[in-house]
């Protein structure tokens, strides 16, 4: 399911194109600007530790890029935060393959445990967009059936799930 921030809407990609056929011949817009660090801000963080407050010693792991300095500080800026909280981090690995912007939570199973909704209820005070999944261990198997040489991020045998933090967006 994905989280959009309240005050945040995207077209459909009908009216997208639409927009786009009606934007005047010769106006060409400029490069894309980089996208700016992901930060937490007091309120972000005092509102992530209400909801993680819940579970205090539950687990968590966490994902990231490579090679990218915002990430690595973003995640552990959100690492942080869920320390403070009291949760106990696993784990923090790397991801090999291209991923897309954003963060994203992958739930091993398809019953999660519970302590996975104060993570999603963290995430969703603070107003950060969130992709998740259930159900990630068995689709990385079907993937890796389906083509060996599959890249893909993969869940240790006691990961329950992962945050994953990609390139900002």
């Amino acid at each position: 399911d994905t989280r959009v921030p309240k005050g945040r809407h995207e077209r459909p990609a009908g009216e997208r194109a639409a927009a786009a056929d009606a934007a005047p011949a010769g106006n060409v817009a400029a490069p894309a600007a980089p996208a700016a660090p992901r930060t937490i801000s007091p309120e972000q963080r005092l509102a992530m530790i209400d909801k993680l407050g819940a579970t205090p010693g539950a687990p968590v792991w966490f994902a990231t890029v490579p090679n990218n300095p915002e990430a690595a500080t973003f995640q552990k800026a959100l690492q942080s935060v869920f320390e403070e909280a009291g949760w106990q981090v696993k784990g923090n690995g790397s991801i090999s393959f291209p991923m897309k912007p954003g963060i994203f939570v992958f739930a091993a199973d398809e019953e999660p445990p519970d302590y996975l909704s104060s993570v999603n209820d963290a995430l969703e005070a603070a107003g950060l967009t969130v992709t998740s999944g259930r159900g990630y261990r068995e689709f990385v198997r079907q993937k890796k059936e389906e083509k060996p040489d599959w890249v893909g991020l993969e869940l240790g045998p006691d990961d329950t799930y992962v945050i994953a933090v990609g390139r900002a967006g």
